[in-house]
């Protein structure tokens, strides 16, 4: 398989690309050390995914308060998800209540 290059590419150009970039090559990677990991990394390297796009997000305007204090719940939480596997699963659970509640909400609006 060839290497991607930043010449065949281009180099990402400003601030808000380079986080883009960063962003996937951590879900990229990620993918990849999910066979060499334990199980419970996964919804580890997941939920740090999703607070990392959060903050994408509203570092360029377009996050709510919803995904904000979704992202507030994450960074208190996540790093017992590797150490505590029935607490990070109750704490899953709560968070998937909560945005399925949110999307219910809205459903019907």
């Amino acid at each position: 398989m060839k290497p991607i290059t930043s010449g065949s590419m281009g180099a990402p150009s400003n601030s808000k690309e380079k986080e883009i970039t960063s962003l996937v090559s951590y879900l990229i990677v990620s993918a990849r050390q999910l066979y060499e990991e334990p199980k419970r990394y996964g919804p580890f390297r997941l939920i740090e995914a999703c607070s990392r796009l959060i903050a994408l997000l509203s570092g360029m305007g377009e996050s709510n308060e919803l995904l904000e204090d979704i992202r507030s719940r994450i960074e208190s939480e996540k790093v017992t998800m590797v150490t505590d596997e029935k607490g990070s699963m109750k704490f899953l659970d709560d968070l998937v209540l909560s945005v399925v509640t949110e999307i219910e909400q809205e459903r019907w609006e």
